[in-house]
């Protein structure tokens, strides 16, 4: 029996989940996340005034969403700004190098493959439409556009991807760039793989609960099949 951790949580793991920005694709390459921002908080301007410091000092898509929870109506309004941004950023979106062969591998040893993803769901499902990658994707798992509290790191999304799928958390894993993917799914039940696409984020992924760090999606690829 093989020491090697990345072995050991793939031979148990009969459905891999993969979170979609950094994994998949690089969503944000041709219409830049820092942009999106920007034009959401102009927005947020326009429509509230004078800004709360927390929405000031988002500087993220998503980080600005949350900040706006405390204000429904207008985290409704942003929700539906931020889904139109989306779905023009897929368009120009860059592929991952290895992402297609790792989903590829899973497929050909009889795993499952589920997208879990604080991405608008439609978007993530424009992109493996045009990536030709739809059937290979058994569940789209995107944030709940009413509640953006329920986005990753809190377990959520992994948990209702794993009900939906009909399994339990110790038969799959989670495969993430973000330190938030690695809190949520250990706080899932569910196994993680940190991949380190910049440097510097090996060790923010371990740290954050990673069961193992890879640096490119291609050795996942390899480890798969």
């Amino acid at each position: 029996m093989t020491n090697d951790p990345l072995t050991q949580i793939l031979s148990s793991a009969e459905v891999v989940l993969f979170d979609f920005d950094g994994p998949i694709c690089s969503v944000f390459d041709g219409y830049p996340a820092p942009q999106i921002t920007r034009e959401l908080l102009e927005l947020t301007h326009q429509i509230r005034g004078e800004l709360a410091p927390a929405l000031e000092q988002a500087t993220s898509p998503h980080e600005l969403l949350l900040a706006a929870a405390v204000d429904p109506e207008l985290a409704q309004q942003l929700e539906v700004a931020l889904q139109k941004a989306e779905l023009t950023a897929v368009e120009t979106a860059k592929p991952t190098p290895g992402a297609t062969d790792s989903i590829a591998a899973c497929i050909a040893t009889g795993r499952r493959v589920a997208i879990v993803s604080n991405n608008y769901a439609e978007a993530v499902a424009e992109y493996l439409a045009r990536a030709n990658l739809t059937q290979s994707v058994s569940l789209v798992q995107g944030r709940n556009p009413s509640d953006p509290t329920l986005m990753k790191p809190d377990p959520h999304l992994i948990e209702r991807a794993v009900s939906a799928l009909g399994t339990v958390g110790s038969a799959c894993v989670f495969v993430g760039d973000q330190t938030t993917d690695m809190e949520a799914g250990k706080a899932a039940g569910v196994p993680t793989i940190g991949y380190a696409n910049k440097p510097g984020k090996a060790d923010a992924l371990a740290n954050a609960g990673a069961d193992v760090v890879l640096t490119t999606m291609s050795a996942l690829a390899k480890a798969i099949g």
